[in-house]
C-alpha cells in the first residue's frame, strides 16, 4: 500500500540519475502490435524493448548520490528489458500488461526474484517504462547485478495498460505477477540464460500485499509451475478487514488518499456506482479523475481533505459501523489475507511506528497464519520505523535473508 517521503526521496535521486548517467540505450523491439486483437496465452510476449545496460558503477552512483549504503557486491552489468505479456484481469478477461525484466549479463544460473510495487497513481512512473522511474526498478537493478534475473509488474492501470488500478484488489493482482515471472522465464529460455528454480517474492506497501498474495495463490493452484524459496512482504495491509473497521469506528486517519483510492477502486471492480455515497463534496465528483493515471500521488494528495471525517459521508460511515452495508464488508472480507496455510518460508517487515499501513497488519498476520498451521513465519521489527522512513531497512534485510537460503 503506502509509499510516501522515503518513495518521494527515491523520486528526486531518480531525476539526479538520469542527470547522471545515460539510460539511452539504442532500442531494439523483437516483436511488435502490442493490442494484437490475438488470443495469447497467458504469459506470452506480445512485445520485448530493451532499454539499454546499466553498469555496476552506475548503479552504485545512484546509491551514492542517495546516501545509501549497502552490504551487498554488485557484479553484475544488468540489461533491463520491458516486455508487453499477455495477462487477464480480475474477472479472467484477456488484457496485454506490462513489466521489466532485469538480467545479469554474465554467469552461468539465476534465481528469479519478483519485486512488487508499492502504491502508484501516475501510469508512467513504473519500472516498464524506465528503470529509474521506481523504487522496485532501482531495487531490482541492484539484485539483479547481484546475480538474481528479476521481474518488476506495472500491473493493471500502469504502463500501457489504461484501466483504473485495482487497488489492493486480490484477483486483480495476481495474474499480472504471476504472467509477468511466466514471461521472463521464456524469454530466458528464448536467449539462453539458465534459471536455477528458485523463486522469490517481494514488495513493500501495496507491494507487500500483491506479495502474500501472489504467494497464496502460487501454493494453492500453481505449486507444480513455480518452486517458491523464500517470500518477504513488507509493511503490507494484509488486514484489510481489521484495518478498516478499526478507521471507521475511530475515525482516526488522516491519510486521507488511501482511503479514497481503495474505495473508487472497488466502485469501479465492483461496479457499485456509490461515489456519492461513500464520500461527501465535492470530493465525490473529484476522485474518479484524481485515480486516472495522470497524476502522482501528491498531486492526488493536495486535491483531498486532511482528515478522514472530511471526507466521508458520516451515513456511510454509521451504516459500515452497524453491519447493514454488506457489499463493502464482504468485499474487505473478501480481501484479507488471513485464512490461509503458508508452506513457503515467510519473513514480514515492518515499523513499528507505521501510520499508514499500521504495524498491527504484521502483527496479527503472524499470529493467523501460525494458527492456520504455517510453521517458518518471522517478522522482523523496525523500532521506530514509520512507513516512510523503514524502507530502506526493510529491503536490505530482505535480500540480506534471501542470499540466506
Amino acid at each position: 500500500m503506502y509509499n510516501k517521503i522515503f518513495f518521494k526521496i527515491l523520486y528526486s535521486l531518480i531525476t539526479i540519475s538520469f542527470i547522471l548517467i545515460s539510460f539511452q540505450a539504442c532500442s531494439k523491439e523483437e516483436k511488435n502490435d502490442p493490442v494484437s486483437p490475438t488470443l495469447h496465452e497467458r504469459g506470452e510476449i506480445v512485445q520485448s524493448n530493451s532499454l539499454g545496460t546499466t553498469e555496476p558503477g552506475d548503479i552504485q552512483q545512484i546509491l551514492t548520490n542517495a546516501n545509501m549504503t549497502i552490504p551487498f557486491t554488485l557484479n553484475y552489468s544488468v540489461e533491463t528489458i520491458s516486455i508487453n505479456y499477455s495477462t487477464t484481469d480480475g474477472s479472467g478477461r484477456q488484457m496485454i500488461a506490462s513489466g521489466a525484466l532485469m538480467i545479469p549479463q554474465g554467469g552461468s544460473s539465476f534465481s528469479l526474484v519478483s519485486i512488487q510495487h508499492g502504491t502508484q497513481t501516475k501510469s508512467n512512473l513504473v519500472a516498464s517504462v524506465s528503470p529509474l522511474n521506481s523504487t522496485e526498478g532501482i531495487i531490482g537493478l541492484i539484485m539483479a547485478s547481484m546475480g538474481y534475473i528479476v521481474v518488476v509488474p506495472d500491473y493493471p492501470g500502469f504502463g500501457v495498460s489504461n484501466v483504473m488500478h485495482p487497488y489492493t484488489h486480490a484477483e486483480s493482482l495476481i495474474p499480472s505477477v504471476i504472467d509477468l515471472m511466466r514471461a521472463g522465464r521464456t524469454y530466458s529460455s528464448q536467449h539462453q540464460i539458465t534459471l536455477d528454480g528458485k523463486v522469490f517474492l517481494t514488495g513493500y506497501s501495496e507491494g507487500g500485499y500483491a506479495t502474500l498474495v501472489t504467494q497464496r495463490k502460487i501454493e494453492s493452484e500453481y505449486s507444480q509451475e513455480f518452486n517458491l524459496t523464500a517470500v518477504a512482504p513488507m509493511a503490507g495491509p494484509y488486514d484489510l478487514n481489521g484495518m478498516m473497521q478499526t478507521l471507521f469506528q475511530t475515525g482516526q486517519y488522516n491519510h486521507t488518499a488511501y482511503v479514497a483510492y481503495i474505495l473508487t477502486a472497488y466502485n469501479n471492480i465492483y461496479g457499485w456506482n456509490r461515489l456519492n455515497d461513500f464520500f461527501n463534496a465535492p470530493y465525490s465528483s473529484r476522485v474518479q479523475n484524481l485515480f486516472d493515471g495522470s497524476k502522482t500521488f501528491w498531486e492526488v494528495e493536495s486535491q483531498l481533505p486532511a482528515t478522514f471525517s472530511e471526507l466521508m459521508n458520516p451515513d456511510f460511515v454509521n451504516n459500515v459501523n452497524n453491519g447493514t452495508e454488506i457489499d463493502f464488508i464482504s468485499a474487505m472480507q473478501e480481501n484479507t489475507l488471513l485464512d490461509w496455510k503458508p508452506q513457503t518460508p515467510i519473513h514480514f517487515f515492518h515499523g513499528d511506528a507505521d501510520d499508514i499501513s499500521p504495524y498491527q497488519h504484521s502483527l496479527t498476520a503472524v499470529e493467523r497464519l501460525t494458527a492456520n498451521g504455517g510453521t517458518n513465519i518471522q517478522l522482523t521489527t523496525i523500532p521506530g520505523g514509520t512507513h516512510e522512513n523503514s524502507g530502506p531497512t526493510a529491503i536490505v534485510g530482505a535480500i540480506q535473508w534471501f542470499e540466506s537460503m
